[in-house]
């Protein structure tokens, strides 16, 4: 695999170049300001790929890109979705969950949890209805009265409709990769600066790796689940070990091995 050619091809809607064009804070504060449509206030944090995990037992999250205002009472948590899964409503609700509790766990009142936003950038309409935002916060359903909770969910679909010019440019850079204003310009300098970086490109390989070696790590231990699944079926039918090591061609030492997850 030509992994140069691979990441000089990077765009800004790869996992991998997104992070490094909005680890500029300055382009990060002024995408946020086109998709939300509203001031921003001064970010000085931005952590990419952020994991957390509340416990032992809980299911892990990654965020893209989280940043936080200077004086913690803002966080956006933005993520490049380019594969339409019907689950992103429910992880839009665990990745808010997890960013309260992750937050509460540094000995914060409730009253201080932070306004929070999770927006997913997605090429396609989740929704159906065309429009090119789709913003979600809590509401009571006999009254309409706002909950005033602070936490919104933003779904930007890079395929629909706006009538504001600012957000139409985002848009069609993110689908074409061509620039046609200001912002666009400077997302792709940043990006050909980030091609022609050895050390980043250094960042790049190794992730990489670790993403072959994780996904070869999972097809292994598949592979060993269903071995032992067999010889655990053979066991109740009731072959011997000396059977089921001549039946896999290995000694029956290994099969010993193996029974000990039986």
């Amino acid at each position: 695999m030509d992994f140069r050619k691979q990441y000089e091809s990077l765009q800004f809607k790869d996992d991998f170049m997104f992070g490094v064009v909005m680890s500029d804070l300055n382009i990060a504060k002024r995408v946020i300001k086109v998709i939300l449509a509203e001031e921003i206030p001064d970010i000085e944090q931005c952590e990419l790929q952020k994991s957390v995990k509340n416990d032992a037992l809980s299911h892990a999250v990654r965020y893209d890109v989280y940043i936080r205002t200077p004086d913690g009472k803002k966080v956006y948590d933005i993520e490049m979705q380019t594969t339409n899964s019907d689950d992103l409503p429910k992880r839009s609700r665990y990745y808010q969950s997890s960013s309260d509790i992750d937050f509460l766990r540094q000995g914060k009142m409730y009253r201080d949890l932070p306004q929070t936003y999770i927006i997913f950038i997605c090429p396609f309409d989740l929704f159906g209805k065309n429009q090119a935002i789709y913003k979600f916060e809590n509401y009571c359903v006999e009254e309409n009265i706002p909950l005033c909770d602070q936490a919104y969910k933003i779904f930007l679909n890079t395929t629909g409709k706006t009538s504001r010019k600012e957000l139409e440019n985002l848009m069609t850079y993110t689908n074409n990769n061509v620039p046609n204003d200001d912002l666009t310009n400077d997302i792709q300098k940043k990006i050909q600066l980030a091609q022609h970086d050895d050390k980043l490109y250094s960042t790049y390989i190794k992730e990489q790796q670790n993403t072959m070696l994780a996904e070869e790590k999972g097809r292994a231990e598949g592979r060993a689940e269903g071995r032992i699944e067999l010889i655990k079926n053979l066991i109740n039918v009731g072959r011997s070990i000396k059977e089921i090591a001549e039946f896999f061609k290995t000694d029956e030492t290994e099969i010993q091995k193996l029974l000990a997850y039986i």
